[in-house]
């Protein structure tokens, strides 16, 4: 005997019964888990738990008795198989002839008649038992329910006093002065009110249906927030931790000052006093001769001169200063308080993002705070601020926290850049980037012991290129080979400059030369894989001739990249953007350029509009308005500037499937370029010339266009690449990103094949280039979720990798160098513009 456990579903059920959450049990399993599982033993419980749902069913007197059979099946009997089934709409028991769908009874020929005329049979479905046979269709039919209290007797009437199914004999007796009806009579306004409430169920089953749809959307919207906030408050970490470098760097720096100031006067005291020693050693050494050795009148002679040169000594003593104190002192458990009140606090649904907590505790913090001010742990004197300093926190961790400034913490500057401590206390002249400062200090301090060491009587053993050797005076000086100078050189060099390190647009081959002229005749230092190194097209020697320094391997279209380079972090110089509608948030921005200024000018796709910022983030202002008209923006896709009128040149959907539009540097609409030859426009470039170079994504073919919308000319490169990225334009060279090929491709303005730089694994999905004046060709790609930059010599040689380890992007789109080697790309999936770093100096 199978019975329907609730462990597993069996079709047989014995004796079924029907718990009030509507799954239904054979009887005996019921009994079991109301005696505990255990038979008679064991107390007897008044609630069923429904193993299904857990849903309680509370159970009377009798139990599982009380429970209502599922008359569904056990009232149901198949008669397909028998021979003359008959009528059970009726007495005279004749054979049945059809069956009715609705009443769910066999009918005679009468009653299949009484079916068809009488109304209130008019809805009834009647179907012929011969039909039913050949298409294979079982029939059943319901026999009727008998009454629980008079046996043998069917139930026909409805009590409408107790609600319950009765019989004749009910009716007659206990439920005589009752209101009844007959069961037929009832279906009608039962079974409407049970279809509304099946209606009713199904409506509230489509809203549950939708909230769990958005339950599901909130869990992956949660995941995603946890994502970000784990990224954020390791960025936080590591920018912190930037500035705990540059603190000790400073105090470290500053100690040195203190201890060579206090080294100096106490050696100068040191001296003085030696040198006053001596001078009364020798007047008491002659003043003793003269006195035991010399006549009256040779003393009387001499007494003058002697009498005074005693007295001079002994009124002119050196002045001999309280002893110095150098100590450090720092506040241990307060900083630790600080960094715990301040590290961050997390925005939930119950608090305000508008007012964070004035407050924030220990287990609230968040990656969205300024950085410390670190000034409680060195020394005493503050430490001074630059707002040019070359760390700064992504602005991403500002938003949240700006209105609320303790004494603790710095002011902010808009969405700028907030400002950290300067690395060195050596003046540096005005218009250096901090890194450029840093590195004029470091060169002077390397100056200073030079000179030191050829005036001081005691010479050092170690000279000038034994200091230039060492990793940290090279770095500095490779940084300056690359600051775009103009400089003048004389007796003694005075350098200029406006730029910074890294992979600086640089102009001054002179500059260029002296440095790494510097570099090879000082240190000893040959070629160095790093981009600071390299050296622009043509160098102007000593003897004023010009000698073109590209490498014979540059005639080979396809060199092979010596990947035996370390790959360096990039820090996060500035972060800023997030996804919404606002100023200064995004919406899938596809494209983005520098601006004349160095303005960051984003193609705010989804959001139908350009926006310009300064490049600390800063929002400047913006322009464009959804729409298909000339002058409107319809999802914007990419931007560039023509120089040098600063004019906006703007590729986005329009009418067609790409146009073009100029505006000024206003951003007031000037006029519409139909460029209807153009799919979809994957990179956009203006030359020196002032011509617009656009890249046709879908057909990879790039057109030459004029500002009055003239095609000058065309070239197809589908036979050298597969899908084309962005693209970059260094002289007359055009240098193409293949994003499905993993390299990038080089033409000649006329659209003849040069050369490929990178390869798989290298340069995977390449989605952003650019060129620095030097000749540097860097390749941004986003594969992995790390925004990854290949850096490469003209000829394709790999020359240096770096990567941001400390953000997670997704889809980059485009890559630009700034005046100060910044290195600046678009994640277009994150909805943010990063600013990074590509190299410390340390």
């Amino acid at each position: 005997m199978c019975h329907r456990t609730f462990s597993s579903f069996r079709d047989t059920l014995m004796k079924p019964r029907l718990l009030y959450c509507l799954h239904v049990f054979c009887e005996h399993c019921l009994e079991t888990q109301l005696m505990d599982g255990g038979g008679d033993a064991g107390s007897p419980n008044t609630t069923i738990v429904c193993p299904t749902c857990e849903f309680e069913t509370i159970v009377g007197i009798k139990k599982v008795a009380d429970l209502p059979l599922d008359v569904t099946k056990t009232n149901v009997s198949d008669v397909s198989h028998s021979v003359n089934p008959t009528c059970t709409s009726c007495t005279a028991k004749e054979v049945a002839k059809s069956r009715c769908n609705t009443c769910h009874n066999l009918l005679c020929n009468n009653c299949d008649t009484a079916h068809h005329y009488m109304r209130c049979f008019e809805s009834h479905s009647v179907v012929a038992l011969e039909d039913m046979r050949k298409e294979g269709i079982k029939i059943t039919i319901h026999k009727p329910l008998e009454c629980e209290e008079h046996a043998g007797e069917n139930i026909i009437y409805n009590c409408g006093i107790c609600n319950s199914l009765i019989c004749a004999l009910c009716a007659k007796g206990d439920h005589k002065s009752h209101t009844t009806e007959g069961v037929a009579d009832s279906e009608i306004r039962v079974r409407q009110e049970i279809e509304m409430l099946v209606d009713e169920s199904k409506k509230k089953v489509e809203k549950l249906m939708k909230c769990s749809g958005s339950v599901d959307n909130g869990l992956e919207e949660l995941s995603h927030q946890r994502s970000t906030a784990k990224d954020l408050i390791n960025e936080t970490y590591q920018s912190y931790k930037a500035v705990l470098e540059k603190c000790k760097d400073e105090s470290l720096e500053e100690l040195n000052t203190l201890y060579h100031d206090r080294f100096l006067k106490m050696m100068k005291q040191s001296v003085d006093i030696a040198k006053t020693i001596s001078n009364f050693e020798d007047a008491c050494k002659y003043t003793s001769k003269l006195l035991e050795s010399g006549t009256v009148l040779e003393m009387m002679y001499l007494r003058k001169v002697v009498a005074s040169r005693l007295l001079g000594l002994n009124t002119a003593l050196p002045k001999v200063e309280n002893s110095y104190t150098l100590e450090f002192k720092s506040d241990f458990k307060h900083f630790e308080q600080v960094v715990k009140d301040n590290f961050g606090i997390f925005i939930t649904e119950s608090s305000s993002s508008d007012s964070p907590p004035k407050s924030p505790t220990v287990s609230n913090r968040a990656s969205q705070l300024s950085p410390l001010d670190m000034s409680a742990v060195v020394l005493s004197k503050p430490a001074s601020l630059t707002n040019g300093s070359p760390i700064s926190m992504p602005t991403s961790m500002q938003s949240s926290f700006e209105g609320e400034m303790t004494n603790s913490l710095q002011h902010y500057n808009q969405l700028a850049s907030p400002p950290l401590p300067q690395v060195s206390t050596t003046p540096a002249p005005q218009g250096y980037s901090s890194f450029a400062e840093f590195n004029i200090a470091q060169l002077a301090t390397l100056a200073e012991t030079a000179n030191s060491a050829a005036t001081s009587p005691t010479p050092p053993t170690f000279n000038i290129a034994d200091l230039l050797t060492n990793d940290t005076a090279y770095k500095n000086l490779a940084s300056l080979a690359k600051l775009g100078l103009n400089t003048t050189v004389d007796s003694n060099p005075a350098i200029t400059a406006n730029g910074g390190n890294m992979l600086v647009r640089s102009t001054s081959t002179v500059s260029l030369n002296l440095a790494n002229n510097m570099i090879n005749g000082f240190g000893g230092v040959s070629t160095s894989t790093s981009p600071l190194l390299s050296t622009p097209e043509d160098i102007i020697p000593t003897d004023g001739t010009s000698t073109n320094i590209l490498p014979s391997s540059a005639n080979n279209p396809n060199p092979v990249p010596n990947r035996s380079n370390k790959v360096s972090p990039m820090q996060i110089r500035c972060k800023f953007g997030q996804l919404g509608p606002s100023k200064g948030q995004f919406n899938s921005p596809h494209g983005f350029c520098l601006g004349m200024e160095e303005d960051i000018i984003v193609a705010d796709t989804n959001n139908h509009r350009i926006q310009i910022f300064e490049k600390t983030g800063s929002f400047k202002f913006q322009f464009g308005i959804p729409g298909k008209d000339e002058g409107q923006l319809w999802y914007p896709r990419k931007v560039a500037v023509m120089r040098p009128t600063g004019k906006y040149v703007v590729c986005d959907r329009g009418n067609e499937r790409s146009r073009m539009q100029i505006f000024t540097k206003n951003g007031h609409f000037l006029k519409k370029i139909a460029i209807r030859y153009i799919d979809i426009v994957a990179g956009l470039a203006v030359t020196a010339a002032g011509e617009i170079v656009a890249v046709d994504s879908v057909s990879p073919t790039v057109f030459i266009i004029h500002e009055n919308g003239d095609l000058l000319r065309w070239f197809d490169c589908s036979d050298y690449m597969r899908e084309p990225s962005d693209i970059a334009i260094h002289g007359k060279e055009f240098y193409v990103c293949d994003f499905k090929g993993h390299n990038v491709v080089v033409f000649n303005e006329e659209g003849q094949f040069l050369r490929r730089i990178g390869c798989e694994n290298l340069t995977n999905f390449p989605n952003g280039i650019d060129i620095s004046d030097a000749g540097d060709i860097l390749i941004g790609d986003s594969h992995g979720n790390r925004f990854h930059v290949a850096v490469f010599a003209r000829d394709g040689s790999l020359v240096s990798e770096f990567e941001c380890p400390y953000v997670k992007v997704s889809r980059c789109c485009g890559l630009k160098i700034t005046s100060e080697g910044y290195v600046v790309t678009l994640a277009k999936n994150n909805h943010h513009v990063l600013v990074l770093n590509t190299l410390y100096i340390l």
